[in-house]
């Protein structure tokens, strides 16, 4: 108990002031750490390295008040920030053995100790991460971690975010040694036998573009391929993929095909020169209710899109030339929770780049163009809504590329309102349209 009262008053002492304010990014996580990381202080491999840590830090923090007041001695100073990172550092990866070795030997007493505490780099391993987040799952009855709590929360706003229809990849499979039934595929491998070898064609019948990737799995054949395992493949388009050639001398073939895609193109390249339209009327204005990286479900994918907020059946405007190439208009549900997700209306456009825009939450019966429509920046393209994963009626705009076969990512914008050209919209900002 002496022990931690003495540890508590030195760590009172050394924050009782202002920290220095040359490379005040660099050394504020490494002055901010001492506090949490005294509460390891009982770990054999940590108390050693810790003394020393807690008397160099002292140390480095006065020179960095001095560094203050002398530029003289910034190059001293950082030197000495360095070196004081390379024993944090130490410090940090006897913690992560300790972690990993309470994981293993099944002691959620211990993990507790050591994991209760945030300080930068706290579980940066993205294995031992995981690793610690399932075993903090299996035992969390017996006490819950804010830490790994607010990871939990915020890797299901990720998840229900990622639930939205554009980010959704689809899995299918060609197989020689069962029958075809793949006529309502939007994705077709077909296979034609050419006498000297078997050509295998795919074919996009979706009206966007897709990135799909293709895993082959072949018995006793040789192949002539044309394409990477991952392309890109435009509407309405049928290429070559590959040829087969039996071998000589064998009796058994097989070949079969695994394939994922999903909407957009990994090889769009955005034209960040251009300016977009605010999605509503000339001369309206709306307050922008969520913006880039906004902490409530603009995440992962979802990181430049933008919430305006609307009521339900204020008209949406393109924002850009596009094509419409796919709509969803027949829900009236919404609600705040992941399973709302699906309820989502929305219409969705290629642009001549081949990125995308998506606009969403959408009223019923709401959508106004028709599917392989083109439609011109600045027309009236829908009603606005309130469905899918909502906490209130707005339009969420979001443009958007392929990132693999998988995944797609958003892009940000620049937009022009009535005072000139927007950078970044700035959230609970108003903005009219020009």
């Amino acid at each position: 108990m002496l022990k931690y009262l003495s540890l508590i008053l030195l760590v009172t002492l050394c924050f009782a002031q202002e920290l220095p304010q040359t490379f005040k990014q660099l050394s504020t996580p490494l002055y901010n750490s001492l506090e949490p990381l005294c509460k390891c202080a009982d770990i054999p491999s940590v108390e050693v390295l810790l003394n020393g840590y807690k008397k160099e830090l002292k140390e480095v923090k006065a020179f960095g008040y001095k560094a203050d007041e002398d530029t003289r001695k910034t190059k001293e100073y950082l030197f000495k920030l360095r070196k004081l990172q390379k024993t944090y550092d130490e410090i940090l990866y006897q913690i992560h053995l300790s972690i990993n070795k309470s994981i293993n030997e099944n002691n959620y007493e211990l993990f507790i100790l050591l994991t209760e505490y945030k300080f930068d780099g706290l579980l940066k391993s993205t294995a031992l991460y995981t690793k610690a987040l399932h075993f903090y799952e299996k035992n969390k009855i017996k006490k819950k971690i804010e830490f790994f709590e607010e990871k939990i929360k915020y890797t299901k706003i990720e998840e229900a975010t990622t639930q939205e229809f554009f980010n959704v990849a689809t899995t299918d499979e060609y197989n020689s040694n069962t029958k075809q039934t793949n006529t309502s595929k939007k994705v077709k491998i077909q296979a034609q036998d050419k006498g000297k070898y078997i050509a295998i064609y795919i074919e996009n019948l979706n009206p966007y573009t897709i990135t799909i990737r293709v895993k082959n799995r072949l018995k006793n054949f040789t192949y002539d391929s044309y394409m990477k395992n991952q392309f890109t493949l435009k509407s309405g388009v049928k290429k070559e993929y590959m040829r087969l050639y039996k071998q000589d001398g064998r009796f058994t073939f097989s070949y079969s095909f695994s394939y994922t895609w999903i909407i957009g193109s990994v090889d769009a390249v955005h034209d960040d020169s251009y300016v977009y339209a605010f999605p509503y009327a000339k001369g309206t204005s709306h307050r922008v209710t969520q913006g880039y990286n906004g902490k409530y479900t603009h995440k992962g994918h979802s990181q430049y899109a933008i919430d305006f907020g609307m009521k339900i059946g204020t008209k949406v405007h393109a924002a850009r030339d596009g094509v419409v190439v796919k709509i969803k208009e027949d829900s009236s549900k919404g609600g705040i929770g992941r399973e709302f997700s699906q309820y989502g209306n929305y219409v969705s456009m290629e642009h001549s780049d081949s990125t995308l825009a998506t606009y969403y939450h959408l009223n019923k019966d709401g959508v106004i163009p028709k599917l392989r429509d083109t439609v011109k920046r600045g027309e009236f393209i829908a009603y606005s809504g309130n469905t899918g994963y909502s906490s209130g009626p707005h339009l969420h705009l979001s443009i958007f590329k392929a990132d693999s076969a998988t995944r797609t990512k958003t892009i940000p914008i620049q937009l022009m309102s009535k005072k000139g050209i927007v950078k970044e919209v700035v959230q609970s900002v108003v903005y009219t349209a020009k």
